[in-house]
């Protein structure tokens, strides 16, 4: 027998044990819905009837009572009275017609037990005798209001008096009533619980015997499973660890032998794969060697349109610093920069997609990162290389063999976010996995723009809209970048988010100000705003940059379609 049939005759029988407690408990279920169903049609609004009559009975005589009080008796109260009396009368009648329907009903429900049934037929008779009282009740309650009409205060105080006969006989026949009904209610709920009781018993029966009869066959099939299972779980923890690199042996025809053939066929592909990774992960982005290894070869030759955010960093005065070095000492500053970028930019689920000269080019987009994550990912990269960058300046004296006069060693960053394709391009016997599209010109024209400005990070408005909820930032400048005519918002990155403080906080919210007034013309206020930013950071380039452009636009205004955009003329 396969491993299939026996479990799926262990589920036959447990099956067949759970539906024979299953019929059992809807029976049962069934006479205690029946119980439910008396209670909430029978007991519950008699209940009420009987309450109800009891209620109108006592407001019946009080009313008359209360209007006897007043000296005078006004003509509106007692017709007030009078009115109530007889909606009264209604209520009454109507509880009564009630209470006398639904006994009668429960009494023929054979729902109902006999010994329910006798005490609704008590309950009746009972109900019967105040019913009997009730015609003289109200007409002893519509006297005393014709005596009131007609004046005569003193016959009608004599009529309320014959209102005590009517409490003595109510009184104690409703209380009966009530008792009885109580107990009845009580007598209901009761065996109503106690069968509750007993499908919950045998839901716990059931499941105590599917239970050891389930684990006992369970266990005894386990037991002569799991000595082929050990090899295959040792096994697969010794690929879990990179260590097994040999096949297990095939020792059945079985299921398990199957899945030990299929298990040696996987380590094999990850032989293959791991040799590929290897070799091929020191020159191509590892993410990217892991999508071409696992895609069909026709899948790999696909390209596709993707939202994608583009990262572009350059090092501040390279060519300048590279003349200064030896070959051999400029190749190491580059491995140790490349190395720390590259390491931070994938442990925020970037892809590397080349390095140029100093220069290095990642993207970030799905699958690799989730949903539009992809622009905070990027901006929380850049920021993490900036921070990083202060453990490779301590150790530049090493790096450079120099004591003195040692480089700045800033690194400009430009991030922008759109619309890319995204494929493997190239000759068909060269290819590269890579982007291609307006969004990555943008993003190296916005590394290039932090050197206008003073800034080491610089994002596009698309960007800056998606990560906003991660980073702190401020807005820059409307531009044009060199070769396009669209303008384009730009934003500083300052931070993670949270992480401003009161000072640049403030620079941020003056230098905001004083932005607006730059577009709207008003050169003084402008002035005076990007002056106070500077008040608070003197460093601050992007308040300095806006203060002299302010400056030269006051002394020569511009024409009158200017737009408040700043075309770049360089790249």
């Amino acid at each position: 027998m396969t491993i299939r049939l026996k479990i799926l005759a262990i589920s036959a029988a447990m099956l067949a044990i759970l539906s024979v407690a299953l019929l059992g408990s809807v029976l049962i279920q069934d006479e205690v819905h029946e119980e439910i169903a008396a209670i909430v049609e029978y007991h519950v609004p008699l209940n009420a009837a009987i309450s109800e009559f009891d209620v109108a009975t006592s407001e019946y005589e009080l009313n008359l009572s209360r209007l006897l009080r007043e000296d005078p008796i006004t003509s509106e109260h007692l017709q007030h009275t009078e009115r109530r009396e007889r909606e009264i009368i209604v209520l009454i009648n109507g509880s009564v017609e009630r209470a006398v329907t639904l006994i009668s009903r429960g009494i023929d429900d054979r729902r109902n037990d006999v010994a329910d049934r006798l005490v609704l037929a008590r309950i009746l008779g009972t109900f019967n005798l105040v019913r009997r009282d009730v015609p003289e009740f109200e007409a002893l309650g519509l006297e005393v209001i014709q005596a009131i009409r007609a004046g005569d205060i003193g016959r009608a105080r004599g009529l309320m008096r014959g209102f005590a006969r009517f409490t003595r006989s109510f009184g104690p026949d409703l209380a009966d009533i009530r008792r009885d009904v109580a107990r009845l209610t009580e007598h209901s709920v009761t065996e109503t619980l106690e069968r509750q009781r007993h499908v919950e018993l045998i839901g716990i029966a059931v499941f105590v015997v599917a239970a050891v009869f389930g684990l006992g066959v369970a266990g005894a099939l386990a037991h002569r499973m799991v000595g082929s299972l050990r090899e295959l779980v040792a096994g697969a923890r010794a690929v879990e660890k990179g260590t097994l690199f040999e096949p297990l042996p095939v020792q059945s025809r079985d299921e398990i032998g199957q899945l030990t053939q299929s298990f040696n066929h996987m380590v094999g592909e990850l032989r293959a794969k791991e040799r590929i990774t290897a070799t091929f992960g020191k020159y191509v982005d590892p993410k990217i060697v892991a999508r071409l290894i696992d895609t069909t070869d026709a899948s790999a030759e696909l390209a596709e349109r993707r939202l994608v955010t583009v990262y572009f960093s350059d090092i501040k005065g390279f060519s300048s610093l590279s003349e200064q070095l030896t070959a051999g000492v400029i190749a190491n500053l580059l491995n140790r920069y490349f190395g720390l970028a590259s390491e931070t930019i994938r442990a925020h689920h970037g892809v590397i997609d080349k390095y140029i000269g100093d220069s290095v080019m990642a993207f970030w987009t799905q699958p690799f990162s989730a949903g539009d994550q992809h622009a905070a990912d990027a901006c929380l990269a850049a920021l993490a290389v900036e921070n990083a960058l202060d453990a490779l300046r301590a150790d530049l004296p090493n790096i450079l063999g120099l004591r003195r006069q040692l480089p700045e060693l800033v690194v400009r960053m430009g991030l922008a976010t759109g619309e890319v394709v995204v494929g493997t391009i190239g000759a068909p016997a060269s290819r590269t996995f890579t982007v291609i599209g307006d969004t990555v010109n943008l993003a190296s024209r916005l590394e290039g723009i932090n050197k206008v400005y003073g800034t080491r990070i610089i994002v596009s408005e698309d960007t800056f809209r998606l990560a906003q909820a991660a980073i702190e930032a401020r807005e820059l400048d409307t531009i044009a970048v060199a070769g396009k005519n669209e303008p384009v918002r730009i934003y500083q990155v300052l931070g993670t988010a949270g992480s401003v403080d009161g000072a640049r906080a403030e620079l941020r919210r003056i230098y905001g100000e004083g932005l607006t007034a730059y577009r709207v013309r008003q050169w003084d206020v402008a002035q005076a705003a990007f002056e106070a930013a500077l008040a608070i950071d003197a460093g601050d380039g992007p308040a300095r940059v806006m203060l002299e452009r302010a400056a030269k636009l006051r002394a020569a205004a511009p024409s009158d379609d200017w737009d408040g955009v700043w075309r770049m003329t360089e790249k």
